[in-house]
């Protein structure tokens, strides 16, 4: 393990990558040179009138599946600081240490960390970005690696990794967000999307009904033209595909 970012090497990788999957690899490895393993991308344009359906969304995750399934299912989004802080639209790097270290714990958050920790998911860093027509790029790191030695390697490389997620981003936006035609990264209406949402929480067709105001004739017309679009049969899968695809956030 180094304590430093060879990003010159870095950016040839990225120059010569063929897919958004070879600049997330070649993000893993040069990362994972000073002890990372986990690598999170996560692109979303922003709408560019009122009657534009919600933006495309570009998700790229090393993060492992079942911790993202446990943070869902749990709402820690709802505990989270760094996912806060996120929100609040600044651009400067955020050390989860340090972040943490701000905040008094509430059981549930102490959890949350010591779940994370179990999947391997303890010390990290986010980058968020956000270029002048409003779309929105996050870039997450970190490691299951304790220990002071990895929060002063962090803080050592918190330059580089700031430009290394810029690099990546502007790779990223230009080669591949732009190929991917609207329709296939977001087929769902607003409503549609909506009621997606619903269903990934767990909410059924009445409940979703009373939220809208809507009859439960309509949401069912809307869970139909949801799992048309998305070209399969159950309303779980519906969910599936929706995550992958970005049409639902973790």
């Amino acid at each position: 393990m180094t304590t430093s970012l060879n990003l010159a090497n870095y950016l040839d990788d990225l120059n010569s990558a063929a897919s958004a999957e070879d600049c997330m690899t070649a993000t893993r490895q040069c990362v994972g040179e000073l002890g990372f393993e986990n690598v999170v991308f996560i692109y979303t344009k922003k709408p560019r009138n009122s009657n534009e359906n919600l933006p495309p969304h570009l998700r790229h995750s090393s993060i492992p599946v079942a911790w993202e399934e446990r943070y869902r299912e749990m709402e820690y989004q709802n505990q989270c600081p760094i996912y806060r802080e996120t929100l609040r639209g600044g651009t400067l790097p955020l050390v989860w240490q340090q972040v943490w270290e701000r905040t008094e714990k509430n059981p549930m958050q102490k959890r949350m960390v010591d779940e994370a920790a179990s999947f391997g998911v303890v010390h990290g860093v986010g980058i968020p970005i956000k270029d002048r027509n409003g779309d929105y790029c996050s870039i997450g790191i970190s490691t299951g690696q304790p220990g002071l030695e990895i929060t002063r390697i962090i803080e050592a490389n918190l330059a580089h990794l700031f430009l290394l997620a810029h690099h990546l981003n502007a790779t990223m936006v230009e080669r591949y967000v732009g190929q991917v035609a609207d329709h296939k990264l977001n087929p769902l209406t607003n409503r549609e999307r909506d009621c997606l949402h619903w269903v990934s929480i767990g909410k059924s067709t009445w409940e979703i009904s009373e939220i809208h105001g809507i009859s439960e004739n309509t949401v069912k017309f809307h869970l139909r033209n949801i799992l048309n679009k998305l070209d399969v049969n159950t309303r779980a899968a519906a969910v599936a595909k929706g995550f992958r695809m970005g049409l639902l956030s973790y």
